[in-house]
């Protein structure tokens, strides 16, 4: 699409919507067919100038090259690109990393041993090999090590990338005697990623238009949004519950060792998908202090004082309504670093049935917007 045919569907959807309200993505259409839209992630910035810009990637899978982005937003954006590093990188330093509790002799452990089974080990450098292979589009590994700087070599030498904050992690495991499972997409594998834009406007606060998202998305998708700005960020019309850390437990079942993501999707399908988790929300001077590589990175950071990653899960029925976030002094400071290792071992590990602490409030969500 040129740029004139792209500002001309920007202008017919200006009119309807408010003008203080700042807006991101929407669908992905391929002539009369819809991209299937696994997830969706947004960077916002609350500039000091009335304006809201907005950096938006979507992932996608489909075939689909003469597809158009259809964004309503509230005024004549600027519009630039962005690059996919910069969303890489930004998720990969405020994922969610929970630290558990050492495994006790009741509980079963259920993954790695029946993939060892499979597979001779092969000693590289200190770090046991323990089980090579692909499922779908990824290639896999299944090591362990005495040593942890060896075992991060190891890695690092074979383009699973180890940042430095992930080091004294990796140290705790292997002082556990924990095996690690790692996944890389193999080399005729791709996503098929747009290209990010970039997007300025006139604007009060961020807004994500979720209804248009509807039509090309799938259930439970994931929704990322990044909000740089001089406070942290909370949901205007959605609800902010917490994840406590009593209802994570341990699973071996699932990939990433605990059942984080279900008491997510089961916290927000209390409130009918609305609602997002704060997973992250810092001063940039501590997010800095994650030593970001890329450019804009640093140069968001070093411009705004504050950063919040909010969380989401959404299915298409769901989205009804459009959620907005605005700027609030008073919250506490959220780190992604989860320390579960004092929780009761037993319970963690599911020797010792618990009922999950999942919060609900009815009286948190506003009726209508």
């Amino acid at each position: 699409m040129s740029q004139k045919r792209f500002l001309f569907v920007l202008i017919l959807l200006i009119g309807l919507l408010p003008l203080s309200v700042a807006s991101a993505c929407g669908g992905l259409f391929c002539q009369n067919t819809a991209i299937n839209q696994q997830a969706e992630r947004i960077i916002f910035t609350v500039n000091n100038d009335g304006t809201v810009s907005a950096y938006v990637q979507i992932n996608y899978t489909g075939s689909a090259p003469d597809f158009s982005w259809v964004v309503p937003v509230p005024s004549v954006p600027e519009v630039d690109v962005a690059e996919m590093a910069t969303f890489n990188e930004i998720q990969l330093l405020t994922d969610p990393i929970i630290v558990s509790p050492q495994m006790p002799d009741c509980a079963p452990i259920a993954v790695p041993m029946s993939v060892m089974a499979d597979s001779e080990a092969v000693q590289e450098g200190g770090v046991e090999v323990l089980a090579s292979g692909t499922a779908g589009p990824f290639a896999y590994d299944v090591v362990t090590s005495e040593d942890s700087e060896a075992l991060i070599v190891w890695l690092n030498d074979n383009n699973y990338r180890i940042t430095d904050e992930m080091r004294p992690l990796i140290a705790v495991y292997t002082d556990e005697n924990m095996v690690f499972l790692a996944m890389k997409l193999q080399p005729e594998q791709g996503v098929q990623d747009i290209q990010p834009v970039v997007m300025t406007y006139e604007a009060d606060y961020p807004t994500i238009p979720i209804r248009l998202t509807a039509v090309a998305a799938i259930p439970n998708m994931s929704i990322y949004t990044w909000v740089f700005a001089n406070e942290q960020a909370i949901p205007m019309n959605y609800a902010h519950p917490i994840i406590a850390d009593d209802s994570i437990r341990g699973d071996f079942m699932q990939f990433g060792g605990t059942n984080y993501m279900s008491v997510v999707d089961q916290t927000v399908d209390l409130y009918a998908g609305r609602a997002f988790i704060t997973e992250y929300a810092q001063p940039t001077t501590i997010f800095l202090e994650q030593f970001p590589q890329d450019k804009l990175l640093k140069t968001l950071a070093n411009e705004y004082r504050y950063m919040t990653r909010l969380f989401g899960r959404m299915s298409p029925e769901e989205m009804t309504v459009d959620p907005s976030f605005e700027l609030n002094g008073n919250q506490q400071n959220v780190d992604n670093l989860r320390n579960l290792s004092n929780l009761d071992p037993e319970i963690f590990w599911g020797c010792e049935e618990v009922p999950l602490n999942i919060e609900y409030d009815p009286d948190v969500v506003p009726q209508g917007f």
